[in-house]
């Protein structure tokens, strides 16, 4: 039995009443504002945040004519060609213009800036959002009614919602008749999707037309619609994320449409057209807040292929990730051994892991999981003695919770390897060995490791 298989801004806008304000953003780390919380993306690790990000808040619209400009000086001045007259009302002090609390439209123009920031890999941007959205909940109550005859403003209402506001926020102004009778619709089924009632979220959503609305708000609607159909409804899914990445390019429901997109898209078996828009997702989005959360996805898709050509899949890796960095191509390589190794494709482990464990600069802690993927997934060939003490070099207080699961399960299966067995091994003597209670203990412990990929059957 040669073959033993190891089978895991900014900084709240300081005050919102000033009308302007300044952020900068320090790099800072962080999967996933969540699917159906936000709307928006599904959590996953953060990624270190490149650039340093320095602005003010988004211009508010135009003021009503006559707001916020000194009054028009008197005609005539002091006298008909007098100079004194003219030269005192220039020289007459202007005080600075009237401010006004920031609209709703306001609010969601800051907080799309900060969800742009995720995509780009501002991890800190998370954490502002969500001040953001409790900071600003009130704001969107104590608004004068007349302020909802904006239709700028009930689309941010909206949007608000959908990006991970409280819907209590949604439900009052419903309730207070604030948006008229082509939104109110909208409205209700944006409700349903933050109150997690998917089946009429899906069927009122469903029932809108989007082609004549804004594209913004249209995107974010065709994303939560790929959401709710990826599972029974494949094809409508897929249709709905590619409108969403064409009307918002190149923001976090871009980002957010191609992290789903890639896996429904393989399962449908179009495997050229995945490749195609994972290269996309690593060209574009390389350092999102959410990349933690696509590298999982990424390893389940292409450790399927590995499972049946270990070599070819992993020239398929190296094709669509060629623009990514050192460190990103090894995070890669690391997800892809994990996971081959808990799924049982030991072959497709070895490699992706050697191939990680090449890459120069390696962090102390991603060498401890990489000689541990490497180790585990040759246990059927290794010599056991050298297998056993490989394993107990691996420092385990720099591994992942997740991954002292693998480990323990490694050395179990060590103690009861005396040595290779020969092919020659009789019936009862296999038996034994795989009703071994140490094997029944390792096998339970890779078990219990394999719950975090989120598909044990396979």
């Amino acid at each position: 039995m040669k073959r033993i298989v190891a089978t895991l801004t900014w900084g709240l806008l300081a005050s919102a009443a000033a009308s302007t304000g300044a952020l900068a953003e320090a790099p800072a780390t962080a999967v996933a504002p969540p699917a159906a919380a936000s709307g928006v993306a599904a959590g996953g690790e953060a990624k270190p945040v490149s650039p340093e990000i320095t602005g003010s808040l988004p211009e508010a619209a135009p003021a009503a004519e006559g707001e916020g400009h000194a009054a028009p000086a008197a005609e005539g001045h002091a006298s008909e060609g007098g100079k004194e007259g003219a030269a005192e009302a220039v020289a007459e002090p202007v005080g600075p213009p009237p401010t006004r609390p920031p609209m709703p439209f306001d609010i969601i123009r800051t907080l799309q800036f900060l969800q742009d920031q995720v995509a780009r890999g501002n991890g800190r941007a998370i954490r502002v959002q969500s001040m953001l959205l409790r900071h600003f909940a009130p704001g969107f109550l104590a608004v004068e009614p007349s302020a909802w005859e904006d239709p700028r403003n009930r689309r941010a209402a909206i949007l608000f919602a959908l990006s991970g506001g409280p819907p209590e926020v949604l439900r009052q102004l419903i309730a207070a008749n604030a948006f008229d009778e082509a939104t109110k619709p909208l409205a209700e089924a944006a409700l349903a999707y933050v109150l997690n009632d998917a089946k009429r979220a899906e069927k009122q959503l469903g029932a809108l037309r989007l082609d004549g609305m804004e594209p913004g708000l249209a995107a974010h609607i065709h994303l939560v619609l790929g959401q709710l159909m990826q599972t029974d409804k494949v094809a409508e899914a897929i249709a709905h994320l590619d409108q969403a990445r064409l009307l918002a390019p190149g923001g976090l429901i871009e980002e957010a449409a191609l992290r789903l997109e890639v896996v429904l898209i393989d399962k449908v078996g179009d495997h050229e057209r995945a490749d195609a828009l994972a290269r996309q997702y690593f060209d574009r989005f390389p350092k999102s807040s959410y990349a933690g959360n696509f590298l999982a996805r990424f390893a389940m898709v292409y450790d399927d292929r590995g499972a049946e050509d270990a070599e070819g899949a992993l020239a398929k890796v190296y094709d669509i990730a060629t623009r990514l960095d050192d460190a990103d191509r090894r995070a890669l390589l690391l997800a892809l051994s994990r996971r081959a190794l808990v799924a049982g494709h030991l072959e497709f482990a070895r490699l992706a892991g050697a191939e990680a464990l090449k890459i120069e600069g390696m962090p102390n802690e991603d060498l401890q999981r990489g000689n541990l993927y490497a180790v585990a997934a040759a246990l059927a060939s290794s010599d056991p003695a050298k297998a056993a003490s490989e394993l107990q070099s691996i420092d385990r207080s720099l591994l992942h919770p997740a991954d002292l699961g693998l480990l323990d399960a490694a050395n179990s299966v060590l103690t009861h390897m005396e040595g290779p067995v020969e092919d020659g091994v009789g019936a009862t003597e296999a038996a034994e060995l795989a009703s071994s209670p140490t094997l029944e203990r390792a096998q339970k412990l890779l078990e219990a490791v394999a719950g975090d990929l989120g598909d044990k059957g396979k």
